[in-house]
Parts: structure tokens; sequence; C-alpha cells
């Protein structure tokens, strides 16, 4: 039974070739680059935080039930990041007291959920924390296909996006569709959590998200240059910390997260000594 739940964890019994690996996690990181720049740009960066920690109940209630576990982290997700873009609008909250409330009180209803129905014993460490060299080719098929079309509507929601992130009164006041743009935004971060559960699970999925953005906002001055630094953070992360792992049989997701992590330190203390 063990055995059984951890290959269901893993969602791989036949792992994908390396370079299908490869391909899709570059693929998914070209898509959370420019969303991570935007959402960092308009002050959001929490969201994936709080995105990652409700989804745990997704993940608990579809190894409850039998599905797919990315299918309950799916529908967690999309539905959190509706919810909180409904309630917000209302003015009762903001979104950070929502995103922190969600993001506790799913995560505690996952956790009882997932101490009630796995047995006893069960790791959870992959979902947790991501193996993308288990993915399987299906799986990496669908990221890259999921990751594309995320990028083509960010890419053609793109000049709405930014100018909002700078100002949502000027957005409006240009007749840009200002909350559309920013649903399509929560909830792009929102289905990206659900193809990076794989990669890098759900405790550093907001890393994934956050970080190269982070690291390109050292130098960057604008969400174009943030989210072309993020990318250009974000590859070499991606090949070094999959060949890494591939090398010393370590999880795949906190070594891509160390070495995006390594940019952003180096980037902003090379921007502080230039300063000086």
């Amino acid at each position: 039974m063990h055995e059984h739940l951890n290959e269901h964890l893993h969602g791989a019994i036949v792992p994908a070739p390396f370079w299908l690996i490869l391909l899709a996690t570059l693929a998914l990181m070209l898509a959370t680059a420019p969303a991570g720049s935007v959402l960092l740009w308009r002050r959001f960066a929490y969201f994936g935080d709080a995105l990652g920690h409700a989804a745990m109940f997704g993940v608990a209630l579809a190894l409850a039930m039998h599905l797919p576990v990315i299918a309950g982290v799916a529908v967690v997700a999309l539905v959190v990041a509706a919810t909180v873009i409904r309630m917000a609008r209302g003015g009762q909250l903001a979104h950070d007291a929502l995103l922190g409330t969600f993001a506790h009180g799913l995560l505690a209803l996952g956790l009882l959920l997932a101490f009630i129905s796995l047995p006893k014993g069960a790791d959870l460490h992959h979902v947790l924390f991501g193996d993308v060299l288990h993915m399987q080719p299906v799986e990496a098929v669908a990221i890259i296909i999921g990751a594309i079309i995320i990028a083509v509507l960010l890419w053609r929601s793109w000049n709405v996006l930014v100018l909002g992130a700078v100002s949502d009164e000027l957005a409006q006041a240009e007749g840009w569709p200002v909350q559309r743009a920013q649903m399509l935004l929560l909830l792009s971060a929102a289905a990206l959590l659900a193809l990076a559960a794989k990669a890098a699970g759900l405790l550093l999925f907001a890393s994934l998200l956050i970080i190269p953005a982070a690291a390109a906002r050292a130098f960057a001055r604008t969400p174009e240059h943030m989210a072309l630094g993020a990318v250009l953070v974000a590859l070499p992360a991606v090949i070094g910390g999959l060949f890494i792992a591939r090398a010393f049989a370590i999880p795949s997701g906190p070594a891509i997260v160390s070495i995006a992590f390594g940019f952003f330190v180096l980037f902003h203390l090379a921007a502080w000594l230039r300063r000086r």
C-alpha cells in the first residue's frame, strides 16, 4: 500500500527522457517568469506562496478520492484565486488578508485530511518539494502545452497588465479592462501552480514564481526588463538545477530554487556595490 501511494504521489512509473523533462521545465519557467514579474511589480508576491499552501487541501482531497494530484491542486488553486478576486472587490478585506486566511485555513484542513485518510508513514515529500526527474512523458507534454497557452495569454494581455501594475486608475482612464486582466494574471498563476506541482512542489512554487523576478529587480526599471531578466535567471537555474539533481541524486526543486536564489544574492550585492 505504501509503495503504491509513493508511485501515486510521484505520478511516474516510467520517467520521461531527460531532454523532455528539461524542455518541459524550461517551458514552465518561461511562463512563470513574466507572471512573477507582474505579480512582484503589483506587490502580490505573497500570492504564489498562499496558493501553494492552500493547494495542500487539493492534494489531500485528490489522494483521499483516488484522483490525480494535479486535478486536486488545479481545482483548489483556481477556486481560491477566483474567490479572492471576488471578495477583494467587495472591499471588506485586502488581498493579503484574504490570501493569508485561505492559505493557512486550507493548509490546516489539508493536513488534517491527509492525516486522517492517508496510511501511516505515507511520504508527501515529493508533493511538497517536487521531483521533476520522476515526470512521465504525458505529464511533460501537458506542461509544455499548458505553459505555452499561459505564456500566449499573458503576452496578448501584456500592455494592460503592465499598465495596471503601474496604476490601476491610469489603466482604467485609458479604457483598458483592468479587472479582467488582473483575473487573468491570478488565474494564470493558479494554473501554473497546478503545472509546477510536479517540478517544484507546493512549498517551492512561490520561489519559482518570485525569486527570478526578484533577482532581475536589482537592475530592472520596468516590468518588461524584469520579465526578460527573470527569464535569463530562470534558464540557467533550471538547466543547472536539473543536471546537478541528476548527477548527485538530490531533489530537483530545491536545486533549481537554490541556484535562482544564488543569482538573487549576487545581483543585489552587485547593485549595492554599484550604488556605493
